[in-house]
């Protein structure tokens, strides 16, 4: 298993990547009816973006991650229960990784019939085969975003067991991660 590297997102650096976008939005004074955001991730930077630029938001939920560094084929499991028929749709996610769940996303709206669809997400890779139309970072790390805590301590426990890391060394690696002592402590004790 090549190692992977990882990029620790912050609160404070989600939020001032989301609002340098938002201000983007705002200063090139483009309109939008909605805020359709791909569930589970893009609904934390969906509210954030609502804030900011005063719209309503809508969901649905597309399954691909499997684990830390692993996707899957994209897969709706819930779908968008609004019309969006003639709107201006913002769709937001909170990261393109390879493109996939975004040229979902993109296909299944577009059933849906609106006026237009601009992509917007905050993070995306250079390896990505679908550029959104806005973004502010791009990496070619595995994010590690703050509301994902307890999922990526598990997940990478795993990775580093199978690496061979005494526990010891995997608490220490985890938290030059920029995990929070307390919270590992915990989610390693439950």
């Amino acid at each position: 298993m090549s190692e992977i590297k990882f990029y620790f997102i912050t609160w404070k650096d989600l939020h001032k990547a989301c609002f340098k976008l938002a201000k983007k939005i705002l200063d090139g004074k483009l309109e939008f009816d909605r805020i359709v955001c791909i569930s589970r991730g893009g609904l934390i930077v969906a509210r954030i973006f609502s804030d900011f630029l005063n719209l309503p938001i809508s969901n649905f939920t597309i399954v691909s991650y499997v684990s830390v560094g692993k996707t899957s084929k994209p897969k709706i499991v819930e779908k968008l229960t609004v019309d969006i028929k003639n709107e201006e749709v913002l769709l937001v996610d909170e990261v393109v990784d390879n493109g996939a769940t975004l040229k979902k996303a993109l296909s299944y709206l577009k059933t849906f019939s609106p006026k237009k669809i601009t992509t917007l997400v905050p993070y995306t890779k250079s390896w990505s085969s679908l550029k959104p139309d806005f973004w502010q970072v791009k990496t070619d790390k595995w994010i590690i975003f703050p509301y994902e805590v307890k999922e990526s301590v598990n997940d990478l426990i795993k990775i580093f067991q199978k690496q061979g890391k005494k526990e010891k060394e995997i608490r220490k690696t985890i938290l030059k991660l920029g995990f929070d002592k307390n919270q590992l402590e915990y989610f390693l004790e439950n």
